[in-house]
């Protein structure tokens, strides 16, 4: 009732801006009386943190994950975690690395400085930012690990994306479903911002884990044994001198207009089912600026990298215009209904399983 009541208050605010000042101020005087100043709502509730051992131990620990919806109705997958001794509820994100939170929902304001103030674009035109900071974190009873985490700020739009989902200051992820996002993806080459928190818990518990997304039963198993992993096609990652591990390089076949490689992301808190950013604007969509739009629609897609190859049909595929040197393409959670990944990364590897080697969509 309450996310009812402020959805429609954000409408009226919108409407009343183009009408009259006094038409204004008693949406504003609505808005203020639930906070004092401005828009506030209860801190989301995690759920008990729950995880079970998979053979007693020898398969893996298993940590289920809670099925929630965000701005205009997309499904992520929330886990409870603890920052510095406290439960935050977190959207998991495979697609990224590092725990971005809400400065406001931390239990404390002195924690050491880890990093400079940094910017996240997020698939949906909002963007956070805040300065890195070093606590200690935990999820499912681990003993704590200490992590540089993203305090974050500041909520807003993307400088081409005026009217996206954070222009109140706010969106699911970062304010009223969940207090942030728990990054557990490969690096990318333009984020340096945090610590991979699975890879920083103790006893290398985190080193090698794989994740089910399906919404019928999602869930992530730290330390899986090789009878787990045995059926997963593997694929190198992107290794750099320093150790780092990104990405592997893949391909997409959008039906008969093109074939475009890159590197190959993974991405539960993506909106898009297939995402392709590219530099370049293909010659059959047209160009616009960065962040914007090319091309949407349903297509037959075929995906692919090393030996592993998936097709979808009818799957829908958004082609936006990206930054230079920022070529991706991104599979988003539904896109990931009926594909398991694999993260390797003592191996350098990304594993890739799928239930079925074709998904079809309806046109």
């Amino acid at each position: 009732m309450f996310l009812s009541f402020l959805d429609a208050a954000r409408r009226h605010l919108r409407i009343s801006r183009r009408r009259s000042s006094a038409a204004t101020l008693v949406v504003t005087g609505a808005l203020a009386a639930l906070s004092g100043c401005a828009v506030t709502f209860p801190t989301p509730t995690p759920p008990a943190p729950a995880a079970s051992l998979i053979n007693g131990g020898q398969d893996g620990l298993l940590i289920p994950l809670q099925l929630e919806h965000v701005d205009a109705g997309h499904a992520r997958l929330g886990l409870p975690i603890q920052l510095d001794g406290k439960a935050v509820y977190v959207a998991l994100d495979t697609g990224t690395q590092g725990v971005r939170v809400l400065k406001s929902v931390l239990p404390a304001t002195n924690y050491p400085n880890a990093g400079p103030v940094s910017s996240l674009p997020l698939a949906n035109g909002a963007q956070v930012a805040g300065p890195a900071v070093k606590l200690p974190m935990s999820l499912a009873g681990t003993k704590p690990a200490q992590v540089d985490a993203q305090a974050v700020e500041l909520v807003n739009c993307q400088p081409n994306a005026r009217r996206c989902v954070g222009m109140d200051g706010y969106t699911g992820e970062f304010g009223w479903a969940f207090s942030g996002l728990l990054g557990i993806g490969a690096a990318q080459p333009d984020d340096t911002c945090c610590t991979q928190p699975l890879r920083a818990l103790p006893g290398n518990i985190g080193q090698r884990y794989l994740v089910h997304a399906n919404f019928a039963k999602p869930y992530f198993v730290l330390s899986p044994s090789s009878a787990l992993t045995k059926d997963y096609t593997m694929a190198p990652m992107t290794v750099l001198q320093d150790g780092t591990a990104q990405w592997p390089r893949g391909c997409v076949n959008v039906g008969d207009k093109m074939t475009f490689c890159a590197p190959l992301v993974f991405a539960t808190a993506s909106t898009d089912m297939i995402r392709i950013e590219m530099d370049k604007a293909p010659n059959w969509t047209g160009d616009d600026e960065v962040g914007k739009v090319l091309n949407q629609g349903n297509y037959n897609a075929a995906l692919g990298t090393g030996k592993w190859v998936h097709r979808y049909e009818g799957a829908q595929v958004t082609i936006v215009k990206a930054k230079p040197g920022a070529d991706r393409i991104v599979i988003g959670l539904m896109g990931m209904q009926n594909i398991d990944v694999l993260f390797d990364f003592p191996h350098g590897q990304l594993g890739l399983r799928a239930a079925n080697e074709v998904e079809k969509f309806a046109q």
